[in-house]
């Protein structure tokens, strides 16, 4: 294979706690400032006396209030073609990514000359419900309930739905909505790889430019969920800091502090940049991506995290010790950044190496985990390092937690003039990112010399299309419907079987949900060809019987039918690093459940007074308890995992030992067809052997 052309980072935008443009956010970096808070009043469903338990993990309660949030920025919609009443009623988290890819298609020096139907768009986002989804899901349901409470002729019904439909996308729809903003024609979509989603969206957007079949590409993370769903479900997985500081490598590190955010970055084949006559903040000269074999979906493993890293490495052909800068994925959890240091350590010991001769850096400490932004957040903290020559310091670090002494790292204080090693070497530097499920990604950049450049007097050519090599099916499986393995449905795809709609029953609802069966929703005939129901034996796979039953239907039924793949697989699998794993999905609405579990506490108490019933406190809190109850069970942690939309696909790496790159991809209802496309391209460009694609959607929730 041809060794692919450099790739060039030419504008780059982002919106962080505590700046609305990459100047503070540089600022905030430089000065080692830690922009956590208490969560700002109006946030949470719920007021932080009803939810705040220092006491320890409680259902319905989170033990610290603090996080690092995003308060004050305008959205200007000043170049993009869309208006103003449409985006209003989007949820937010389409207007941080419009802010932040219009902030970097702004900084892009040639963005009046790029041929826009050669630009793409490739974006980390999480598949978590949002507020707007969250909001549909409260809208719905607080009507049945009303109906049952307040009786049939109730006025109240249906008097509540302000909620665009259009929120229940929520995880490829905000790429589809940048991509219409700036009106590109290549195409878009998200992908879910957990925490490492940013650097796996940015290997995916170079993987576009060098193949030629892209010329721009638009590339990085996005994260807004429910603000308070995500520090329920890492209160329940005891992953926050109980002191309201993130501290990574730090002694007193005890935990992390959920961040939100978007960072964007322009991409696009070096040539072409120095013709245009771009900024170049850096050059990408390697990247690096794997799945543990090791370890489990919570509990990172060095053995995975050391063969993304040098897999990077020998990319680039460089050594480890020729970078000046980590940014590491760092969360100030310790038994995860004790990990990540062993990793390194591992990694750095086939270089010769001077004590203290690499600086570490960690972004979550200033603006706290961004979950599927946190990637974008740490590349953008490098490439803004570079630009002002300036190593800058981590956050809250006092005194180490982990071994530097007598090791190629250290953590500053205050920030350091970043010299370069000589005239003609320039400043390098790694970024990582580790995420759930044990996905993980390290990516190289090079600092750009301008004097090089301008003794490049040869024109840009365009990639050579190579004859791509032909892909074969060679192994399927499926669960269509009530047509529950591949032969049915081929029977019925041929014309066989009966052809007759069925009323959803919604099994996981009832079975759930306690009020659901009594109510006008449980009496409407919904007809459709529905998943009669998902029946899994307990020894089936790999996992832990409670925590199977406490997984959302859309990971099983994955499971299952990957599982059916695999048993129709005829030949031998290639070694375990040579496999990943691409599955096509939405967001599951039954994670919007919890959000309305937690909404009962105040309509009861208004319901109380609306209807005088005039109950104690004891027996108004007994009456919440029955109506949280009926509702479905409270977020734990396995319910936590169980609906994390990226898992889904770390569930199938983890039972069936695939250690290649693995994720979900989102684009709504092409999910599907882009899970396959991105699965093409990995074994067209040598990067696997064997991919595992598939989707799921169970589209007949009532939600939907």
């Amino acid at each position: 294979m041809r060794k692919p052309e450099p790739v060039a980072i030419v504008g780059i935008g982002g919106v962080f706690p505590g700046a609305s443009n990459l100047s503070q956010y540089w600022n905030i970096i430089k000065s080692g400032t830690d922009t956590s808070s208490v969560v700002p009043e109006g946030r949470w469903a719920l007021a932080q006396e009803d939810v705040v338990d220092t006491s320890g993990i409680q259902p319905d309660k989170v033990y610290t209030d603090r996080g690092c949030f995003i308060r004050d920025y305008e959205l200007n919609l000043d170049g993009l073609e869309i208006s103003r009443e449409f985006v209003d009623s989007l949820d937010d988290a389409n207007h941080l990514l419009l802010y932040a890819g219009r902030q970097a298609w702004l900084d892009t020096k040639s963005n009046e000359s790029i041929d826009r139907k050669r630009t793409g768009i490739i974006i980390g986002n999480i598949a978590l419900p949002t507020n707007g989804a969250s909001a549909l899901c409260e809208e719905l349901f607080t009507a049945e309930y009303e109906e049952q409470i307040f009786g049939s002729g109730s006025p109240r019904r249906g008097s509540r739905k302000t909620t665009a439909p259009l929120n229940r996308y929520v995880t490829g729809l905000p790429a589809g909505i940048l991509a219409r903003a700036l009106g590109l024609g290549f195409g878009s979509y998200t992908l879910d790889a957990a925490c490492a989603s940013s650097l796996y969206a940015i290997k995916l957007a170079v993987d576009e430019l060098t193949s030629g079949r892209a010329d721009v590409m638009l590339s990085g993370g996005l994260s807004r969920p429910d603000c308070l769903y995500t520090q329920m479900g890492f209160s329940q997985l005891h992953a926050l800091s109980r002191s309201g500081k993130c501290s990574p490598f730090d002694k007193n590190g005890d935990g992390l502090l959920v961040g939100e955010g978007s960072g964007i970055v322009v991409l696009k084949r070096l040539a072409d940049a120095l013709r245009d006559g771009d900024q170049i903040y850096a050059t990408i000269k390697g990247i690096g991506l794997s799945n543990d074999l090791d370890g489990n979906l919570l509990a990172p493993a060095s053995e995975g995290q050391v063969r993304a890293m040098r897999m990077a490495y020998e990319k680039a052909g460089w050594n480890p010790s020729d970078v000046d800068l980590i940014e590491c994925h760092a969360t100030g959890t310790p038994v995860g950044d004790a990990v990540e240091f062993n990793s390194l350590r591992e990694l750095w010991s086939e270089s010769e190496w001077k004590p203290a001769q690499c600086a570490l850096g960690a972004a979550k400490s200033n603006v706290g985990h961004l979950l599927t932004g946190a990637g974008a957040a740490g590349l953008i903290r490098t490439l803004l390092a570079m630009k002002h020559e300036t190593l800058p310091p981590i956050a809250n670090f006092s005194k180490a937690g982990v071994e530097l002494d007598g090791s190629p790292f250290t953590v500053l204080q205050k920030a350091k003039k970043w010299q370069r090693r000589s005239k003609d070497t320039p400043r390098r530097a790694a970024i990582s990112a580790f995420g759930f499920g044990g996905i993980n990604a390290h990516v190289l950049v090079e600092e750009w010399n301008p004097e090089k450049g301008k003794s490049s007097k040869s024109k840009p050519k365009k990639p050579k299309k190579e004859k791509q090599a032909k892909i074969a099916i060679v192994a399927m499986d499926a669960a269509i419907g009530p047509w529950g393995n591949l032969n049915s449905f081929r029977e019925r795809v041929f014309g066989q079987g009966e052809d007759k709609p069925a009323t959803n029953h919604n099994w996981w609802l009832v079975q759930q949900s306690k009020w659901y069966e009594n109510s006008e929703l449980g009496k409407n005939d919904f007809k459709g060809y529905y998943l009669d129901d998902l029946q899994i034996p307990i020894n089936r796979f790999r996992i832990p019987p409670k925590e199977m039953e406490e997984t959302l239907p859309q990971q099983a039924l994955m499971l299952k039918v990957a599982a059916g793949a695999f048993e129709d697989l005829k030949t031998d699998r290639p070694e375990a690093h040579r496999t990943g794993v691409f599955v096509g999905v939405g967001l599951d609405l039954c994670t919007t459940h919890f959000h309305f579990r937690w909404s009962l506490l105040n309509k009861a108490r208004q319901w109380n007074k609306e209807l005088d019933f005039n109950l104690s406190e004891d027996e108004l809190n007994d009456w919440i308890d029955g109506l949280r109850e009926s509702a479905g069970p409270a977020l734990n942690a396995n319910r936590t995992m169980g609906a994390l939309g990226g898992i889904v696909a770390s569930r199938l790496a983890r039972e069936f030992r695939i250690g290649g790159q693995s994720h979900t991809v989102q684009s709504e209802e092409a999910s599907g067809i882009r899970a396959l496309e991105a699965g093409t391209r990995a074994l067209q460009n040598g990067d696997l052997d064997q991919v595992l694609v598939g989707a799921v959607d169970l589209s007949g929730e009532v939600r939907s």
